[in-house]
């Protein structure tokens, strides 16, 4: 089939490339008329029984061409020429006998093409699995229709015990892979499950050949319902199963609405197979067509899903019964390596823990499980699907706050004072000064006389003045760079904050004789005000990363009462993005924006121009906060 299928594309291939081939030929053609009008000149011809050689000369002599044709160009030509260009008759006669066709100057050169030898590719031979431990007689293999012949050669190269296949058997393939087991039992077990015989001669040597051992009819056995007989019909009516062994010592299979004791006797009757039945499966039917299985297959697919299971010990010996016998139980560990048992138990689809008894070994992380062996081994294969490499992230957090402050308060007081004041104060940077009566009156003394001899008069000495400009600029940046890691799907959360205290009083009445005595008690309370950033991240298969994110701001305000619990001011966002792995994101928003404009003052005065900054005192407040993170995930494994 190989080799037609090369020859097949060899031939797609040749026709191709000649295409490609006829049209350069035909542009040279072309070409070459320009200098040899011969070409382009009508040729009429009957042509029979004349050779390609002999056709191709006459033509150059005839229409004056320099033409070489290679005398091996043997084939008879039969063909009509009426008015054709003798450059298109080449052309035809190139592509009809697939002819070679050189360009040498002004030459045109003809020749038979080279025959294409398709040479077959050599198979290469499958090598055999065997190997063998020296020190205890050990084989181990693993056949999967391989030839018999072969599988005897390798087992001879590596034991150095002679094997000796039967003529007869030169053609038969051989399957089945048992491991770790002494070589007789090995080749023993081949020869079972592949319906051959294994003999031991006086010379140490052992000869395989067909099991050819005639039956002695059909044992009736005893079941419980009377002897059980094959029924007799064709398959579509209800008890009917045949059982037949292939000569490759597989089990074919038909049956419908048949017992399944009864089909699984009659298989292991076949196969010459020991088996002990600790329930006979007498209340289930099935109905299968199967070809090529083995008694395994078979009893894995009759008991699917039913409360029967099957073991086989070292020996090849058969054990089948229901799921809870003693014998068919089995209690396995299933560790795992990549991840930690504490989520898994919890995960387990509770179909597949039905029937088993499950629990957790945190100390060899893995599971103890108790039940029938088809059971575990479904456990097992899904434990396996789950049991992959949790990808770690590590978040790269960056917090950006920065606060901005603008204060203004200007303002005179004037007034008295029953206690003597003190000049005192500051005059830069700031301005708070308070003047008491002595050095008002300096003051008043200096003005005297200056404007036309007008004096003022003096004031009492109780006399007082406070005069305050204050002009504050903050900026305050505050940066931090903290990394945390977390497995995926699972939560990160980083905190930043401070904590403030408040005296929480508490009265309590408690009766003593006649009267009521009052105690008091309090505490310190704290309470706090953070900045936290929970992030919980979920890894895609192409490392694409979801990020769930919450970040809430608390901030202190001012307090109620000397004792009073403080205010807080609480911002926060939720949000979930997506970003690429290594890929950062900027997430805003918390902004605060405060302005304050109040003042006090004389009524009236106070709104005059000029007038009003000697007779009111006025504040004005502005403040921006803003809060920027980064994140920039990485994920490792």
């Amino acid at each position: 089939m190989r080799k037609i299928v090369v020859v097949i594309l060899l031939t797609c291939i040749g026709w191709c490339q000649a295409q490609q081939n006829i049209k350069v030929i035909e542009q040279k053609l072309n070409e070459l008329a320009k200098e040899q009008p011969g070409l382009d000149e009508n040729i009429i011809s009957e042509v029979t029984g004349l050779n390609l050689y002999s056709l191709l000369t006459s033509i150059a002599i005839e229409h004056k061409l320099n033409v070489d044709a290679d005398p091996k160009l043997t084939e008879l030509v039969e063909s009509n020429y009426y008015n054709v260009p003798v450059k298109d008759a080449f052309s035809f006669l190139i592509q009809k006998h697939n002819l070679d066709v050189e360009f040498i100057n002004k030459f045109i050169v003809f020749k038979k093409k080279a025959a294409v030898v398709v040479v077959p590719k050599r198979k290469t031979p499958k090598v055999i699995d065997v190997s063998y431990r020296a020190e205890n007689e050990f084989l181990s293999v693993n056949l999967k229709n391989d030839s018999l012949p072969q599988v005897a050669e390798a087992i001879t190269k590596k034991t150095g015990k002679n094997i000796i296949v039967s003529p007869k058997l030169k053609d038969a393939k051989v399957t089945g892979y048992f491991q770790n087991r002494p070589f007789e039992d090995i080749l023993n077990m081949i020869g079972q499950s592949n319906g051959l015989r294994v003999t031991k001669n006086e010379n140490g040597s052992y000869f395989i050949e067909k099991n050819e051992t005639p039956k002695k009819g059909k044992t009736a056995v005893n079941n419980g319902r009377g002897n059980r007989k094959k029924p007799k019909g064709k398959l579509g009516e209800k008890g009917f199963y045949d059982v037949a062994i292939s000569d490759q010592g597989f089990l074919n299979i038909k049956a419908f609405d048949a017992t399944v004791s009864d089909v699984l006797m009659e298989a292991a009757e076949k196969l010459k197979l020991n088996y002990y039945l600790y329930s006979i499966p007498s209340d289930i039917t099935t109905t299968l067509v199967a070809n090529q299985i083995t008694f395994d297959d078979l009893l894995s697919t009759v008991f699917r899903g039913k409360d029967y299971t099957y073991a086989k010990d070292d020996k090849g010996f058969y054990f089948i019964g229901k799921r809870n016998e003693e014998g068919l139980r089995a209690t396995e560990l299933i560790q795992l390596e990549n991840r930690t048992i504490e989520t898994v138990l919890s995960s387990i689809p509770s179909e597949l823990k039905k029937g088993l008894d499950v629990k957790e070994f945190p100390e060899l992380n893995g599971l103890v499980v108790s039940g029938s062996k088809p059971q575990i081994e479904e456990l097992r294969n899904y434990i396996y699907q789950i049991d992959k490499v949790v990808p770690m992230v590590q978040l790269e957090v960056i917090i950006v706050q920065y606060n901005k402050s603008h204060d203004v308060q200007t303002g005179m007081k004037a007034g008295l004072d029953s206690k003597a004041r003190t000049t005192s104060g500051l005059l830069f940077p700031t301005g708070d000064v308070n003047l008491n009566a002595q050095s008002v009156n300096g003051l008043i003394d200096m003005f005297n006389g200056l404007v036309g001899g007008f004096n003022l008069g003096k004031v009492t000495e109780q006399f007082y003045i406070n005069l305050k400009y204050l002009e504050n600029n903050s900026i305050v940046k505050i940066e931090s760079r903290p990394k945390i890691a977390t497995l995926s799907g699972h939560d990160a959360t980083l905190t930043i904050g401070e904590q403030s205290y408040y005296f929480q009083q508490t009265t309590n009445i408690v009766p003593f004789g006649n009267s009521n005595q009052t105690t008091q008690s309090g505490t310190w309370t704290a309470t706090n005000a953070d900045l936290s950033v929970n992030i919980k991240p979920f890894v895609s298969k192409d490392e694409q990363i979801t990020l769930k994110l919450t970040v809430t701001k608390n901030s202190f305000l001012g307090s109620a009462g000397e004792n009073a619990p403080p205010g807080i001011a609480t911002q926060s966002f939720d949000s979930t993005i997506r970003v690429k792995n290594n890929e950062m994101v900027l997430l805003g928003g918390l902004d605060e924006l405060n302005r304050e404009n109040s003042g006090t003052g004389v009524p009236l005065l106070s709104r005059i121009p000029v007038l009003k900054w000697f007779f009111s005192g006025r504040s004005k407040k502005k403040s921006k906060s803003q809060l920027h993170i980064f994140i920039k995930p990485t994920v490792t494994y």
